[in-house]
Formats: C-alpha cells, sequence, structure tokens
C-alpha cells in the first residue's frame, strides 16, 4: 500500500462523528491497537514480509483504529499459517491474524485482473486493504458490542466498503477494484456446492454486487459507468443510494459514539498535508466484471 492510500484511510475515519464524553481512566480508550509481522514460516513468503513492513500497512490501520475508544487492546498480525490461505479475528485473543499465504495468493491471481482494466497493485494490496478492513470491522463489532441485524460477514463486507469510499475517490477505486477482482476470480473458478450456500459468507458472485451497489450508491454520478456497461444491474442500482445511507446511519449510530475527538483531531493534522498533495484520482477502472453465470 502507498503512503497515500495510507493517508486516505486515517482520514475517512477522522471525517466521521465524535461526539461521546471523554473516556475515564478504567474505561474504554483510544490508542489500544498493537502491531506483528512474524517471520515467515515459508521463505518464499519472505519477500512478503519485507514488502509490507516497509509499508507499514499496520500501522496504519493501528492509526486508523487508535482513534477508537476500545475496552481492551487489539493486535494486527501478518503471519504464516502452515499453508492456509485467510484472515480472520480471533475473539479470545483480540487478535487480526493475516496469513502471508493469503497475499502470495492475490499476488499469484493479480494477472488476469489486467483484462479488466486493474493494475497490480490494486489487485494485491487493494484485495489486501479491503480484506484486512472486514476483519477489522469483525473486531469492532465484537470489542464495542455492536448489535448487528443479519449476517455479521454481510456487515464486516459493508464497513469496509463504506470506510473506503469515505476515503476519498482515488483509495476507493484502487481498493474496491481489488476486492471485485478478488470476488470476480473466486466466483469464475469454482462451481459452488452445498458448503457455499450454507457457508456465513454470501456467494462471491453476491458479495461482488454488493461492493458495486455500495460504491454507486455513495456517488451514483461518478460510478455512472458501473451501470452504463451493464456490470450492475439497472433493477439493484435503483436501491443502492439507499442501500449505502442506512450502512452509513448504522456506523454513526453505532460506532462513531466511540470515536475519541482529540485522537481524530491529531490524526487529521498529521495527514492533511499527505491528504492535499494527492494527485487527483484517474479513470474509474473496469473494476466490475460481471461475473460468471454460476456453475451447477
Amino acid at each position: 500500500m502507498t503512503p497515500a492510500v495510507a493517508s486516505l484511510l486515517v482520514l475517512a475515519l477522522a471525517t466521521a462523528p465524535a461526539s461521546a464524553p471523554p473516556a475515564t481512566a478504567k474505561g474504554p480508550r483510544a490508542g489500544l491497537v498493537r502491531v506483528a509481522y512474524d517471520e515467515p514460516k515459508d521463505p518464499a513468503h519472505r519477500p512478503i514480509s519485507e514488502h509490507l513492513r516497509e509499508g507499514k500497512l499496520l500501522e496504519t490501520f493501528a492509526e486508523v483504529l487508535g482513534a477508537i475508544r476500545l475496552p481492551r487492546p487489539l493486535t494486527l498480525r501478518f503471519s504464516g499459517c502452515d499453508g492456509e490461505s485467510n484472515a480472520w479475528y480471533e475473539v479470545e485473543t483480540q487478535t487480526v491474524t493475516f496469513c502471508y499465504e493469503f497475499v502470495a495468493d492475490f499476488e499469484r491471481t493479480a494477472a488476469g485482473a489486467a483484462q479488466y482494466g486493474i493494475s497490480r497493485e490494486a489487485a494485491v494490496y487493494g484485495a489486501v486493504t479491503y480484506v484486512l478492513l472486514h476483519e477489522c470491522s469483525h473486531a469492532v463489532f465484537a470489542l464495542l458490542q455492536v448489535p448487528i441485524l443479519g449476517r455479521e460477514e454481510d456487515a464486516a463486507d459493508h464497513v469496509a466498503a463504506l470506510v473506503l469510499l469515505r476515503a476519498g475517490k482515488a483509495v476507493a477505486r484502487r481498493a474496491l477494484s481489488g476486492a471485485a477482482w478478488m470476488y470476480k476470480h473466486d466466483a469464475s473458478t469454482r462451481a459452488p456446492d452445498e458448503s457455499d450456500f450454507s457457508d456465513v459468507h454470501a456467494l462471491d458472485a453476491q458479495r461482488l454486487y454488493n461492493v458495486l451497489c455500495m460504491a454507486y450508491g455513495s456517488d451514483p454520478e461518478s460510478y455512472a459507468g458501473m451501470v452504463e456497461k451493464g456490470y450492475l444491474p439497472k433493477d439493484r442500482a435503483e436501491g443502492c443510494h439507499e442501500e449505502y445511507e442506512q450502512v452509513a446511519f448504522a456506523v454513526r449510530r453505532l460506532i462513531g459514539k466511540s470515536l475519541e475527538p482529540k485522537a481524530v483531531e491529531r490524526t487529521r493534522a498529521k495527514l492533511q498535508k499527505k491528504w492535499d498533495a494527492l494527485p487527483p484520482p484517474g479513470p474509474t477502472p473496469a473494476a466490475a466484471p460481471t461475473p460468471a453465470p454460476e456453475k451447477r
């Protein structure tokens, strides 16, 4: 992830409302997020680990989440997972773990994204950013005891997309392009079976359309091309603004009240110059290919 993208993510949170009363010494506090880059178990993952360390990706997320008053410390960790390609939040240890194997899989499939106008950086680190935000959303839900109607996995997808869309057009297009490619690739390369239909996650094709709908709903004018090109069906697009506003309202009411005003202001002041120096976003990438029909 580039420093510019990192700055945008922090400012996305910094623009949220923060009106809760100050935390007491014994109550929830800001700045309780720790990071760890474990040594890779597989030597082939060492370049991935070094790149992530140099980019200070987890430090950026720690700064984002550090503006939220949390009742207990939260740890963000990149680690080797003995061949497992995954990311998850562990309630018992309050730890988000992201496997180097998962990043390696994004790198292996990134080349196919070029046919849709998605850069390698977006296909890899856009997807990493989105998934990490998804898992951090699970952590926030658990630590703040956020009430959720429906499936938590859908809610985590929505919050991840909202944070990116609030961060600005440049970062949203890069990261959501990566997420769209991830879902497109997975939906097109394997036929779903009963385990997919019974899973707590929606089907990859459904998650793709949900991401596209959130993007279109946030700014129908900027993302009009997704509908014009048939990436997002018109019938779905008609209700996307309401879907986006529903998520934004829930985040304001359920999470925004836990923000630490002073931490928000420090973050904004520290990174405002980087925000102002960012180049304007390029054209919307073809980040939303229509998924291949599900095989039965």
